[in-house]
């Protein structure tokens, strides 16, 4: 455990200080700060488009560390053959991945918290979707619960696509392993509304119900096929709660969470076959 923890700290460090870490995060930064000029534009609930536009921004920027980080972070030890320097020690290549991904892990979770208070300063700067909650004679301005979930959703969804992202990188090169997860990503964002457009459509014809399907059986089969195959991204985007604060019920985030952190671990099991058996000589 202690080897694995040690790798975890030194590739959280490492990413921490990488350029591409700091790229992204400032960047991300610029966008939420920048939220609060666009929301003044609008003539609509100038609270709900800033809110909507820093969530994005937390959001995509977390992704994007996820996907190019972690189709670099083991790819490039790899390449740069510095990987030996942690399996001479000797460090079985179970704790040196377990390892990497940890710490990838810790870097989004800092990333996520880091953006998402900036987020509440802006909010409180804008006084907009903040509630006073008093502790005897302590007041403590917060934000609703489905904030706080959709910063949690952010972790586990940007995590679950670092792994996927860490695994096409074990199989090709870090720039197809880039694409190949954008793809995964954008499939699994979509494949719940392309699955409910190509079910069969129920009417009411002289009072008795009759199916129709309008769409090719083929592609009606292979859109059913990549949503049942391929993970559903959509479920931790609740943006539209967030929006109008509605409160999300525990039953809803546990299983999300426990949607996301099985995938997870399936495809770190994946990995690490793929890596147990890859020539990295």
């Amino acid at each position: 455990m202690k080897k694995i923890l040690y790798s975890a700290f030194y590739s959280f460090n490492e990413i921490k200080n990488s350029k591409i870490f700091y790229s992204f995060l400032i960047f991300a930064l610029i966008l939420i700060s920048g939220s609060y000029f666009v929301s003044q534009t609008s003539f609509i609930d100038q609270g709900r488009i800033m809110v909507d536009f820093s969530i994005f921004a937390i959001s995509i920027f977390n992704i994007f560390i996820g996907i190019f980080i972690g189709a670099s972070i083991v790819y490039d030890d790899i390449e740069k053959k510095s990987i030996f320097l942690n399996l001479t020690k000797p460090i079985k290549r179970s704790y040196y991945l377990s390892g990497r991904i940890l710490g990838l892990i810790m870097a989004i979770i800092l990333s996520t918290f880091i953006m998402m208070i900036i987020f509440y300063g802006v909010l409180l700067i804008m006084k907009t979707y903040i509630s006073p909650v008093y502790f005897g004679n302590i007041g403590l301005e917060i934000v609703p619960q489905s904030i706080f979930v959709q910063g949690f959703f952010i972790i586990i969804e940007s995590s679950f696509i670092a792994i996927i992202a860490i695994l096409f990188s074990l199989i090709t090169s870090k720039a197809l392993a880039s694409i190949f997860t954008i793809i995964i990503l954008f499939i699994g964002e979509v494949s719940d509304r392309l699955n409910a457009l190509v079910k069969p459509a129920k009417t009411i014809i002289d009072g008795k119900v009759k199916i129709e399907n309008h769409i090719n059986p083929l592609m009606a089969f292979i859109v059913h096929f990549l949503y049942t195959v391929l993970p559903n991204f959509s479920i931790f985007n609740i943006s539209a709660e967030t929006s109008y604060k509605i409160n999300i019920p525990a039953d809803i985030i546990f299983y999300r969470t426990i949607y996301g952190l099985s995938y997870s671990i399936l495809l770190f099991i994946v990995a690490l076959a793929v890596f147990n058996r890859k020539d990295i000589s």
